[in-house]
């Protein structure tokens, strides 16, 4: 099986699964879209992780599980349980952890590495955990299953037209960014404006999602930015370790980070606009 019919089965089967999980289990602020995320996150930080080991930068194994903690300590605000500074506390809980791993160690010679195992830790757990907090803060949204989903789908459609269009009439066309060479002004237009398409035939369909034309206009040209920009960011952390995928989770994809990079880079983004302009 080719890489483009791995992705694209990954993408027929990923895609009507986590719609299912959206629309069919709403209850509690999508309490199980949340946990899917809580696990979601803690194997991508474990991946982040991974990237710093091959540097031989190693970073303390509870990280990824407190990186894990973000997405559901921001659930538990919404269900008002925790309070609203909940956040700030974890992260700054962490970076005092952090800190005090380096403290206890014994080895003398481990304190010349221990500003970059401290950096390195730190980043593990804002990226992915911190960013993702923004795709569970939708669920607080007036239609949030709807509003989560066309989020996700206008993601994975600017990946796919991106993906596909690059690999068939983008060889020839100049590449765009040195994080990753087989990136193309083909594959970021043809990205760039199936996502704006896509937006615009959601709001002929489903006009309550977008307050207007310009606001479906505006989510699709920030998605199809966005999302080519996480993707790009997620390479240049694989090209740094020499590694080609975060993982082997997903066929055609390779792990988690591959699969959510260019969502919880544009979910910051998508959240704002969704909560303070539509």
């Amino acid at each position: 099986m080719s890489s483009l019919q791995s992705r694209l089965l990954t993408f027929g089967i990923g895609v009507p699964g986590i719609t299912a999980l959206i629309l069919a289990f709403p209850q509690m602020n999508h309490l199980l879209f949340n946990l899917l995320a809580v696990v979601f996150i803690w194997l991508g930080a474990k991946e982040t992780v991974k990237f710093f080991s091959m540097k031989g930068i190693m970073v303390s194994g509870e990280i990824p599980l407190c990186a894990a903690l973000l997405p559901a300590v921001q659930w538990l605000i919404m269900r008002g349980i925790f309070p609203a500074e909940s956040i700030e506390y974890l992260t700054a809980l962490t970076l005092m952890l952090i800190l005090a791993i380096e403290v206890f160690r014994q080895e003398e010679a481990s304190l010349e590495g221990a500003l970059l195992r401290s950096a390195a830790a730190f980043f593990s757990f804002i990226y992915p955990g911190f960013l993702t907090i923004y795709a569970t803060r939708m669920t607080s949204l007036p239609y949030p299953g709807v509003r989560l989903l066309v989020f996700l789908l206008l993601v994975f459609t600017n990946d796919t037209a991106a993906y596909i269009f690059g690999s068939l009439f983008g060889r020839r066309s100049r590449k765009l960014f040195i994080a990753s060479p087989n990136k193309s002004i083909v594959g970021f237009a043809s990205g760039f404006l199936f996502t704006i398409l896509i937006a615009l035939i959601i709001h002929y369909f489903i006009p309550y999602v977008f307050s207007d034309i310009f606001h479906a206009v505006l989510i699709g040209i920030v998605i199809g930015i966005t999302g080519i920009i996480g993707d790009l960011a997620e390479s240049v952390l694989k090209r740094s370790a020499v590694i080609k995928d975060s993982g082997d989770l997903f066929p055609g994809r390779g792990g988690i980070l591959d699969s959510i990079d260019s969502i919880i880079y544009s979910a910051p983004f998508v959240y704002f606009i969704f909560s303070t302009i539509v």
